[in-house]
């Protein structure tokens, strides 16, 4: 093989490379959102708007459905809002860890009490709840509407588990958000600025699975701050800032 017809090769090499590289920068520049739904009672308008505000904010929005959401939910406003290619459904998924990889953020717009309850009990029995432990395993961004645990009316004795459920899983790392909060709290975990937290606990865990750019963490008068959560925030710098 002549000189010349191996700096052909050459060429033809690094421009593949080059271009493989630009890929990668490129999707990894994208913002990635991941929507999952879960069976609910719930109107859809209020959830749909938020995600709706994340999209023209620049996010690429892909929605699971959960098996029993697909029994229970009229879809047609989810297709209407995001098309048919941007929804999946649970059980087509596969390679999950590897799907994780794709998701800067996910979001449970309609976190209802049978999928908190699950995850605050460890019962990862489907591939919905499984992506979640799998991301909240990895440090990423778990936001969950609070509004439906709320909602309902229900005995003393079940409210008492709720709030059980929900230090948990702030513990876990889940962080818990009014629905009218839910396109601006996404927005604020992309900045480098505040975040805010309406948990009712916060923990060690909770600091620990805070993004690297976040310097200030805004949280309700109600919250529990461990002496543990103060420590690990004074570590990186976390300001902890009162509502008002």
């Amino acid at each position: 093989m002549n000189q010349e017809l191996i700096d052909q090769i050459r060429k033809i090499v690094e421009q593949v490379l080059e271009e493989h590289a630009s890929t990668d920068s490129q999707a990894a520049a994208e913002k990635r959102l991941l929507a999952i739904f879960g069976a609910t009672q719930l109107e859809l308008d209020e959830p749909l708007e938020q995600l709706q505000a994340c999209k023209q904010d620049g996010w690429k929005i892909t929605i699971i459905l959960s098996d029993l959401a697909t029994k229970v939910l009229d879809i047609e406003p989810i297709h209407a809002a995001f098309g048919e290619d941007s929804i999946l459904q649970e059980n087509t998924l596969t390679e999950i860890p590897a799907f994780v990889d794709l998701y800067q953020q996910i979001v449970l717009p309609v976190f209802s009490h049978p999928m908190a309850a699950k995850l605050a009990l460890g019962l990862v029995d489907t591939p919905a709840t499984y992506l979640v432990y799998e991301a909240l395993s990895r440090g990423k961004t778990v936001i969950a509407v609070s509004d439906l645990l709320k909602r309902d009316k229900v005995s003393q004795e079940i409210n008492a588990i709720q709030v059980e459920y929900v230090n948990v899983l702030s513990e876990l790392g889940v962080q818990l958000v009014p629905m009218i909060q839910l396109a601006e709290s996404v927005k604020d975990r992309t900045g480098d600025s505040s975040l805010r937290l309406d948990g009712t606990l916060i923990s060690a865990s909770t600091i620990s699975n805070l993004d690297a750019n976040v310097r200030e963490l805004v949280y309700a008068k109600q919250t529990i701050i461990t002496p543990l959560a103060r420590e690990q925030a004074k570590k990186r710098g976390i300001k902890l800032i009162l509502k008002g």
